[in-house]
């Protein structure tokens, strides 16, 4: 006798910043991030009438077009929520507040949920980790080609730039600006606000 094991589906609920920052039709276009995404109405209505005022921002306009993708292709499996967690002010308490009652997993930048999540065990899915994971990893004494196209904080430094937007400090590059050249990687930060690589001209 054979069994065929339940399936489960898998439930993601965006946080707003999510929705406003557009990049979560790339990360669901790319097959990376799988399973049924789950929009709350209560969400979507806010939206709405956030982006019909006259004084709204670019991010919120882009909110209702990454919607009306998501609502559009069917390439995408969405569900919408109808249910509204009562007693609650503002989106973020609400959309955690739904996940916790469900199940779902939360889907965020980075960290815009902690606050309300932080005494919760709710799986949280950062986009921000996810492309950390994917840029390439370099490790001192690697070998890279690139163009330094400024002057550094020290009199002999040439600054460069990934296509990931690492930053690569180069010393001894200050009079090659402009030109493709050949250094050693001596050592790798990640900071708050991006990857530095120390390298040293060949």
């Amino acid at each position: 006798m054979f069994f065929r094991k339940k399936e489960s589906r898998n439930f993601i609920l965006p946080s707003f910043e999510v929705i406003t920052d557009g990049r979560i039709l790339m990360v669901m276009k790319s097959g990376f991030l799988q399973g049924t995404i789950v929009l709350p109405r209560f969400l979507l209505h806010h939206i709405k009438q956030v982006a019909a005022s006259p004084n709204t921002n670019i991010s919120i306009k882009r909110g209702e077009l990454v919607i009306e993708e998501l609502m559009k292709e069917d390439c995408y499996d969405i569900s919408i929520e109808k249910r509204e967690p009562e007693n609650l002010d503002g989106i973020s308490r609400k959309i955690v507040k739904l996940a916790q009652e469900k199940g779902y997993k939360l889907l965020t930048i980075e960290d815009e949920l902690e606050p309300f999540t932080r005494m919760l065990s709710l799986k949280v899915l950062k986009i921000k980790e996810l492309g950390a994971a994917l840029k390439q990893a370099f490790f001192k004494g690697d070998i890279l080609r690139v163009k330094p196209v400024k002057r550094g904080r020290y009199t002999r430094e040439g600054i460069a730039y990934l296509d990931d937007n690492s930053t690569v400090v180069i010393e001894g590059a200050s009079t090659s600006l402009g030109k493709i050249v050949r250094c050693k990687v001596i050592s790798v930060l990640d900071l708050p606000t991006g990857r530095v690589i120390f390298a040293e001209m060949l």
